[in-house]
């Protein structure tokens, strides 16, 4: 159904043709709508055409946009011209807002020189790239403000987004970074891919560990929580997610783990953590009956050097005693303090008599040094072993720990300063 024209005459071209198209058609001549086809009625809610025709276009138009859409108005009168799409703000008919995309042309009606509009409803467009536009200048005050770094990677590893909290972190701009893979900051490239195949395997890591090179050359230790990206077909495209510097975590966690695993005074192995490396060698040689051998040491009348020298110079005697062992065994060996001045050196997959000579070679040196307390003359000890090698039947370490603690009885007992075997 075609839509009344205010003047017939005025109109040049056949009304159907205007009516039948999809898009919303004015005419305007003189300021006034002469002609809406049935799409620009129904955009512009109006019920009948004397609603909108005969009325000028002021009653429709935003009045922060009406300079704008009258100067296209003069300068179509004026000039052949053509104007581009434009987007302006409208009043329909029922005064509800609309933001519209208008293309006009000039248009002569019987020697009056109008304007042919043509126009689609760009609201719901315009509303959505308000709402991306906020959205995205929210996800860039986000980035520009965390501490923890944004990062996007493509399939093939390539750096493809990282957020400026990068230079804070790594030292690098985050122009010098995007374009690069990924796996070249990772100062062991197999760490990168092996973040990627776990991503691959689950869709997902939380806190993962790993290590990056900043620009300095530092490694720093860094956690990972990302996430698998997919294409429309479903297939890898990346990933993308955050990573945090949490280098001085780590190294508090390591110095925890030191002191947990650590005697605070001679800085070898403490009790706890003695006996579970010898657990650990235990079972190897349950599996692969491979040769173990326990020493437990304990220095000869060390109650004496407290009790001369005092505590303080007791304590320093052991740090030296230690350090004095520790130059005889192999770096291979085990020694740990069970406590006082009880020792244990744990000799895995060692003959028994390589083992004596060891044992021997302590015996000797610690005998032939004069370990310097601060006093006027240094000081001279001695040390009992007390050793054992493993059997099949020995399955608890205590029963090796036994063994050995009979052996150093037993060395005590003969007159000290020297190994003495348990071998049952």
């Amino acid at each position: 159904m075609s839509i009344k024209i205010l003047d017939q005459s005025l109109i040049t071209a056949p009304p159907d043709i205007l009516d039948r198209l999809p898009v919303s058609i004015i005419i305007v001549a003189q300021d006034k709508f002469v002609y809406a086809n049935p799409a620009a009625m129904l955009l512009m809610q109006a019920k009948k055409p004397a609603d909108l025709l005969g009325h000028s276009i002021n009653e429709f138009l935003h009045p922060l946009d009406q300079q704008r859409v009258l100067a296209r108005v003069r300068r179509a009168e004026r000039d052949q011209f053509t104007n581009p799409v434009s987007e302006y703000r409208i009043y329909t008919c029922q005064r509800e807002l609309l933001v519209v995309g208008m293309m006009s042309t000039t248009y002569t009606i019987n020697g009056t020189v109008g304007l042919l509009g043509a126009f689609m409803d760009m609201t719901e467009r315009s509303a959505l790239e308000n709402r991306l536009r906020e959205s995205e200048e929210h996800f860039q005050r986000m980035m520009n403000t965390m501490q923890d770094v944004f990062y996007r990677t493509d399939a093939a590893g390539i750096t493809r987004y990282v957020c400026p909290a990068v230079k804070h972190v790594l030292g690098y701009e985050a122009s010098e970074i995007i374009g690069k893979s990924a796996a070249e900051f990772y100062p062991n490239p197999a760490d990168r891919e092996h973040l990627k195949q776990t991503i691959l395997a689950q869709g997902f890591v939380r806190d993962f560990p790993g290590q990056m090179r900043r620009k300095d050359g530092n490694i720093i230790d860094i956690s990972i929580s990302s996430t698998i990206i997919l294409d429309e077909e479903g297939k890898y495209a990346g990933v993308e997610g955050i990573w945090r510097d949490i280098t001085e975590r780590r190294n508090l966690e390591r110095e925890l783990e030191h002191r947990a695993a650590t005697d605070e005074l001679t800085g070898i192995s403490n009790r706890r953590t003695v006996l579970e490396q010898l657990n650990h060698a235990h079972k190897r040689f349950l599996r692969l009956h491979q040769s173990l051998i326990v020493f437990i040491l304990d220095l000869d009348f060390f109650k004496r050097i407290n009790d001369q020298f005092g505590h303080v110079a007791g304590d320093h005697l052991l740090k030296l005693f230690i350090m004095t062992v520790q130059q005889q065994i192999r770096e291979i060996d085990l020694l740990g303090r069970l406590g006082g001045e009880e020792f244990v050196v744990i000799l895995d997959d060692t003959p028994q008599d390589k083992a004596t000579q060891i044992g021997q070679r302590i015996l000797q040196v610690v005998r032939a040094t004069a370990f310097d307390l601060g006093m006027d003359e240094p000081v001279h000890i001695s040390v009992s072993i007390g050793a054992t090698c493993a059997l099949t039947t020995d399955h608890s370490l205590t029963t090796l720990l036994e063994h050995a603690d009979k052996a150093l009885y037993t060395a005590k007992e003969q007159g000290r300063d020297q190994l003495c075997w348990y071998c049952p």
